[in-house]
């Protein structure tokens, strides 16, 4: 609901503030006498686009305007999203500096105009010879005919699977890919592994290849210097093991005189015995020397392949290994991948499955709220004094090879909202042809047709304030008090604030506004006023006479109000 509205230096105004009440708000004033300037004012906190034109005397324009959001659940979730302060009040402001720039601010906080075009749609329709119009917007007709059908169930359901497919194709993107990237890498990755793989490294073999080669490149001096010290120790004459055994007798002798070469004994016979070992390991080691120059050759040439896959991928063999390792679990993932990928087809075929099924039942729903709504609405024109008029409900749905409903052998492109595209035909006048409905009605028939369906989804629709400027083009007398009838039973569920010329529609008001021009010094001026109880009477007196109004105008005012408060 709009409480309140406060215009300043904004075109002929000065400084205005006006308090709105729920239910019908009626302006009226003669025509130049600045209605259009409040209409404009009210767009200026909207969004619309504002210039210099509008600023009065060169300085600061300010439009703000109150609204109460208490159960605007839409509104509310638009407030927390942006962090703006939310208290159950909603103001939106725009200020027009003299050098044609302009500010927007929602509860005082700086904003950007598109977040303030967002917040207004979702709390004033304007209906009426104004940009705001949401019956020009074709988009709008299906969020229409989805109130007057009732379908937010099905609706709701159709949204649920779309955003679980949508994740679900969002999941196999990913995938496909990652796995277009390893794809790239896999024959590299392969490539590599056979390489490592026929030679068949290992960490230990690099060293005891080395060692090897030692031992085989020094198999004579080996096999002469083993020979040399086995004749030394144990068999030549001479022998260090015959003379270390004359010295034990004699320490054995010691030992027996003085007790204190019995501790020097034991330790002799250890070396004995090292030394005795020792000859043994000389002797076998000499006898298992063998000169083989192939094993030598073999030795090397495999020690300058491993060193050749060292130099070709700069690593070491335990570096080489652990690469190994980690192209070897990267093609396993790439085959995982593949398996996934698999699964997740099988996974987003059965959701399109039910995604279709869903759409479908909405789409059925739909047709017939379509039926019901040709029916209903040419019965309320014809109350509203369009008798002749034709209306119609176009379903379309789009063709898409890729789309994700399909249906009857053919697929089809669907959203959130279904698989449905609605455009409301209209054929205004008898003879005519039905056509889209924004290229062919005037304001004023535009204006009844969003009343007939307000009226008929007001209940449902979200959008607290209805604004409709000059509804009553067009019409006159009978007709003119059913379109009043039908705003003020629209006022039942919204604000309606309406600009009218007929007295049959003001006097319909809950309250009701004078626009009137004023001389102030050299300067025209334009302001806004509530009336009173005779105030109204003399004013809707004056849109049936005129200027000089007579005491049975003034009569006919008062039954024009006795008969709307009944």
């Amino acid at each position: 609901m709009l409480l309140s509205l406060s215009v300043k230096n904004f075109a002929l105004i000065n400084q205005v503030d006006v308090d709105f009440v729920k239910g019908l708000n009626i302006i009226t004033g003669e025509t130049g006498a600045g209605k259009s300037i409040i209409i404009g004012a009210l767009g200026t906190i909207l969004g619309d686009r504002v210039d210099t034109t509008v600023l009065r005397n060169g300085a600061k324009s300010v439009v703000e305007g109150k609204f109460v959001i208490a159960e605007n659940q839409a509104l509310k979730k638009i407030l927390l999203e942006n962090d703006l302060p939310d208290d159950g009040e909603l103001i939106l402001r725009r200020e027009i500096l003299e050098n044609g720039r302009s500010r927007a601010f929602i509860n005082d906080t700086p904003v950007q105009l598109n977040l303030l075009q967002a917040v207004s749609d979702l709390l004033i329709d304007f209906h009426g010879q104004h940009d705001h119009q949401s019956l020009l917007k074709v988009q709008n007709h299906l969020r229409f005919l989805d109130d007057f059908g009732d379908v937010k169930s099905e609706l709701d359901d159709v949204a649920k699977q779309f955003h679980q497919l949508q994740n679900l194709v969002s999941q196999l993107s990913e995938l496909e890919n990652k796995q277009r990237s390893f794809q790239e890498k896999r024959d590299y990755y392969q490539f590599q592994i056979n390489e490592i793989d026929k030679l068949n490294p290992s960490t230990e073999e690099e060293e005891n290849l080395i060692a090897e080669e030692k031992i085989v490149q020094n198999g004579e001096r080996l096999f002469k210097l083993t020979g040399e010290l086995y004749q030394i120790l144990y068999e030549g004459e001479d022998a260090v093991y015959d003379r270390l055994s004359h010295v034990g007798s004699g320490l054995a002798e010691l030992s027996a005189i003085d007790a204190k070469f019995a501790a020097f004994k034991n330790d002799f016979e250890g070396a004995k015995v090292t030394i005795a070992e020792l000859s043994n390991f000389l002797q076998r080691y000499q006898a298992n020397l063998a000169f083989n120059p192939e094993r030598l050759e073999q030795i090397q040439k495999r020690l300058a392949e491993l060193s050749g896959l060292k130099k070709k991928l700069g690593l070491s063999i335990a570096e080489i290994l652990k690469r190994r390792e980690t192209y070897a679990a990267e093609l396993e993932t790439l085959g995982n991948l593949e398996a996934q990928i698999e699964q997740l087809k099988e996974e987003i075929q059965k959701q399109r499955e039910i995604f279709s099924q869903l759409c479908v039942k909405l789409s059925q729903k739909r047709k017939r709220a379509a039926q019901h709504l040709e029916t209903l609405i040419p019965e309320i024109l014809s109350f509203l004094g369009m008798s002749n008029s034709r209306f119609k409900v176009e379903l379309k749905y789009q063709d898409d090879p890729a789309g994700w409903v399909a249906w009857q052998g053919k697929t089809y492109s669907a959203l959130a909202s279904g698989m449905d595209v609605a455009e409301f035909m209209v054929a205004a006048n008898k003879g005519e042809d039905l056509r889209p409905l924004a290229k062919v009605a005037s304001g004023g028939e535009i204006s009844r047709i969003m009343l007939a369906l307000k009226s008929i989804v007001a209940q449902k629709d979200r959008i607290p304030v209805l604004v409709f400027d000059e509804i009553d083009i067009g019409v006159s007398g009978r007709v003119a008090q059913s379109v009043g009838r039908k705003l003020k039973e629209l006022s039942q569920f919204h604000q309606v604030i309406c600009i009218t010329h007929l007295p049959q529609i003001a006097s319909m008001g809950d309250q009701h506004f004078l626009v009137e021009k004023v001389e102030r010094g050299a300067r025209s001026e334009t302001r806004i006023r509530k009336l009173n109880r005779e105030e109204r009477t003399e004013a809707i007196a004056k849109m049936l006479a005129g200027e000089r109004i007579s005491e049975t105008h003034l009569q006919s005012a008062r039954e024009l109000l006795k008969d709307a408060a009944n």
